[in-house]
């Protein structure tokens, strides 16, 4: 089978004429300068860190090799050193003639140009000088000179290495910077009063004013209850009831037994806390057991019908307070349990006895003095004194134990982990 190979077609001419790629360079001519004299050599600067300023500088000769330098810069000095004579490298300049079709090369030499501040130079030079001559006085004071001038010199030595060794006690660049850097972490890190906030703050309980000057501000009353809670307390009919001197019936003996001398004596605050602290404890009371030592709230029309002399809208505002859900956990309990007994506190002027609280809760002494202990009290047996205004006797002063919220407040301390 014959194949037809097709010719290209060469492109047409368009008048223009294309010039050749080959350039006709002629011969070149290279050439080399050398001199023995090194201050007819030209110099070659690298500039590592810092850029070659527009600026003369002067030449110094040394040995074989030449030295710039400059202080015509407003704030730097620039040196330029020669390399070492050892060094392997050796450079060149090249000029290239084109009329002349001439290629020279001259040896050069190689310096590297570097910059200092020259304040920083300035003050070296200086604080060296005097310190020279500053140290020749002292070493002569504290040899010959009076008890009083070697007291003088030892005083300013120690107040030299306080101060970081300047005289005006001003921090250098450096110090300024290591300060600055030491004050922004600084600036992190707590007190000893913010980690105490934040500790009691991570508790289960109401938190307290650790800056309170009076024992009455630590658990404030708006602390202990939300103010759109304080209104919803009723409290009219207790003071009505107590006046007429009409009986009145009630769940728990911590209410049952202050309720008719608070109302009588008008201390209208104390019988909101009263009231307020009546409402916790039948919300705990209403509680059911739940798994893994939980506490579990009933349904709602159960829990109304449990507090039926409190307003839905409150029941249903302590609900929310102390659980999120329909059951209260460790954590949830204990700060149901602290809440009741700052309430406590704030009713019984900050001294509690406990016979009464333990009871209504179920509770061992141990556990409910452990719950004051939280809020900051001091848990003792009753004193001679209390027992006479109780009227106890020692078999009952001995099983009772007694709570004070007294300045300046102790928490228990953190229990250390087990080793292992």
């Amino acid at each position: 089978m014959t194949q037809t190979v097709e010719k290209k077609r060469k492109r047409q001419s368009n008048a223009v004429q294309t010039p050749s790629k080959k350039v006709d360079t002629g011969i070149l001519k290279v050439t080399h300068s050398s001199t023995t004299d090194p201050n007819a050599r030209p110099i070659i600067a690298t500039t590592p860190g810092c850029t070659a300023p527009s600026i003369p500088f002067e030449a110094y000769r040394n040995d074989s090799s030449i030295l710039l330098h400059s202080t015509k810069h407003p704030r730097l000095d620039y040196t330029a050193l020669p390399t070492p004579a050892k060094s392997p490298l050796t450079h060149y300049i090249a000029v290239y003639d084109p009329t002349t079709q001439t290629l020279d090369f001259t040896p050069a030499q190689h310096t590297t140009l570097r910059s200092t501040l020259r304040s920083e130079t300035q003050q070296v030079e200086n604080s060296n000088r005097e310190r020279t001559i500053g140290k020749q006085r002292e070493i002569l004071g504290e040899t010959f000179g009076t008890k009083k001038a070697k007291k003088a010199i030892a005083s300013k030595t120690v107040n030299a290495i306080t101060k970081g060794g300047n005289a005006q006690g001003k921090p250098n660049d450096v110090e300024t910077a290591i300060l600055g850097s030491v004050a922004e972490k600084a600036a992190h890190i707590k007190t000893e009063e913010e980690e105490a906030e934040a500790a009691l703050a991570a508790k289960p309980i109401p938190m307290p004013n650790l800056k309170a000057e009076r024992v009455e501000d630590v658990y404030a009353l708006d602390i202990l209850i939300p103010p759109s809670d304080q209104r919803l307390v009723q409290i009219k009919d207790w003071q009505d009831n107590a006046l007429a001197d009409i009986p009145m019936d009630f769940s728990n003996r911590m209410t049952a037994f202050r309720v008719s001398e608070i109302a009588k004596a008008g201390e209208y605050t104390k019988l909101k806390a009263l009231g307020y602290l009546n409402a916790l404890l039948e919300f705990h009371e209403a509680l059911a057991p739940a798994g893994r030592g939980g506490k579990k709230v009933p349904k709602k029309e159960v829990l109304v019908k449990k507090m039926s002399t409190y307003p839905e809208t409150l029941i249903d505002s302590v609900r929310r307070r102390f659980t999120p859900g329909n059951e209260l956990n460790k954590f949830q309990q204990d700060y149901l349990y602290t809440h009741i007994c700052a309430l406590a506190l704030y009713v019984d002027n900050f001294t509690v006895e406990m016979s009464n609280l333990k009871d209504d809760l179920k509770l061992e002494n141990k556990q409910l003095a452990q719950y004051f202990s939280e809020l900051g009290c001091r848990v003792s047996p009753p004193t001679e004194k209390e027992r006479e205004v109780w009227k106890m006797t020692k078999a009952m002063a001995s099983a009772t134990k007694v709570a004070k919220l007294k300045l300046p407040l102790e928490f228990p301390r953190a229990r250390a982990g087990r080793r292992r």
